[in-house]
């Protein structure tokens, strides 16, 4: 056992995915863990099922965040995507290092500089997708010349399908609602082309799961600004006939952030449909969910030429011996993995940081893929010529 002393963690926010990354990083002996949130239940649930130290905080307030991360080494941030920029924000004004999983709608890479200044790595959308599948992309691109298409399919989903919706959220509700109303930002001839989210549903099979549908989203994130490839495109799964119902909600109205008048009362129809939808939407104890994404990146092979595609092709389900959601454990892994190489000083480079700039790095994304299959999240790789 090292004399080092420990490094110190603080995990933001103690909701599904939060939980997974505390319960995963206090099993690090290197390192000692406290997750912090304003909900006491969440906290003491945390606490009954690892040796973590709780602090209750409003992280709604960025003043509460920078008290509270300037006595740690390192930040992993799990907070709603509303509240993901002012974060990123205060922990960086505070000096401190972040992982973070935020799906914020602002551009993170504008605190870049601000990260440089204060000397501070940050590594932003840092989940599954995206996240794992910007470290694929970053990696594939590295060793193509040059890369020419990427597709992204990723999705959660309940196992059971229950009508009428056939979903259930296996992160932040809201967030869910997010991805159903931002517009969906594609790369086309070597131009970013906005479209409808919840568009171009197609059909897509998936050996041991079965069909799903894939729609258009604002999955691309930093790739669009990072990598100059000429297509790419991100699309969400879903069981089929989901995204239907989500797209007769969101034209009817129900998703919109404008108030109107109901019975004297002025309402924002999305507060009203979060009220309704979200409890539907609950995973009741022991309920099993999976993980599913699929990523293709073409393109000429470095060196020899060869056209080739990169793949990945990643299923993962419900842990039953740990009662983790398979969303919680695939987006959580991710970012713990990237926080323990943090905490051991083996990324270091100040300023914000998008996955595919590590995925990059030679043996990053493998190591990132054997941290996740320790932890039993399995995904197969290859690489296919395309000639001959």
């Amino acid at each position: 056992m090292s004399d080092e002393p420990k490094k110190t963690v603080v995990v933001l926010g103690a909701g599904m995915v939060g939980a997974a990354m505390a319960m995963d990083l206090a099993a690090d002996a290197r390192l000692r863990v406290d997750v912090a949130d304003l909900r006491k239940e969440s906290l003491e649930r945390v606490a009954a099922r690892a040796p973590v130290g709780t602090q209750t905080a409003d992280l709604r307030n960025p003043d509460a965040v920078r008290r509270l991360v300037a006595g740690y080494d390192l930040v992993v941030g799990a907070l709603p995507s509303a509240i993901g920029f002012q974060t990123l924000r205060a922990v960086t004004e505070a000096g401190r290092d972040l992982v973070d999983i935020s799906f914020m709608p602002e551009n993170a890479l504008e605190l870049d500089a601000l990260a440089r200044e204060r000397g501070t790595t940050a590594v932003v959308d840092c989940g599954v997708a995206p996240g794992l599948s910007n470290m694929m992309v970053g990696r594939a691109a590295s060793s193509l010349d040059p890369a020419e298409r990427v597709e992204i399919y990723v999705g959660g989903l309940p196992v059971a399908r229950l009508w009428p919706f056939d979903y259930k959220a296996g992160f932040a509700p809201a967030d869910v609602l997010e991805v159903y109303t931002r517009p969906a930002r594609v790369i086309e001839h070597g131009q970013v082309v906005v479209k409808e989210p919840l568009s171009e549903p197609e059909l897509l099979d998936f050996p041991g799961v079965g069909t799903l549908e894939a729609i258009n989203t604002d999955g691309l994130r930093s790739l669009i600004h990072t990598l100059k490839i000429p297509f790419m495109k991100e699309k969400t799964l879903r069981w089929p006939g989901h995204a239907s119902l989500m797209r007769a909600f969101k034209d009817t109205g129900f998703f919109s952030l404008e108030p109107i008048e109901v019975g004297g009362q002025r309402v924002r129809p999305r507060d009203l449909t979060a009220a309704l939808l979200f409890p539907r939407w609950a995973f009741e104890k022991g309920e099993a969910d999976l993980t599913v994404m699929r990523v293709r990146v073409e393109g000429r092979s470095r060196g020899d030429g060869r056209r080739v595609v990169h793949a990945w092709d990643f299923v993962d389900r419900f842990d039953e011996a740990t009662g983790l959601r398979s969303m919680s454990r695939s987006t959580g892994y991710v970012a713990t993995s990237v926080a323990r190489l943090l905490a051991r000083g083996g990324f270091r480079r100040p300023g914000v940081h998008p996955p595919e700039t590590l995925g990059a790095l030679p043996g990053l994304l493998e190591g990132v893929l054997a941290d996740l299959a320790a932890r039993g999240v399995r995904c197969h790789a290859a690489v296919t010529s395309l000639e001959g």
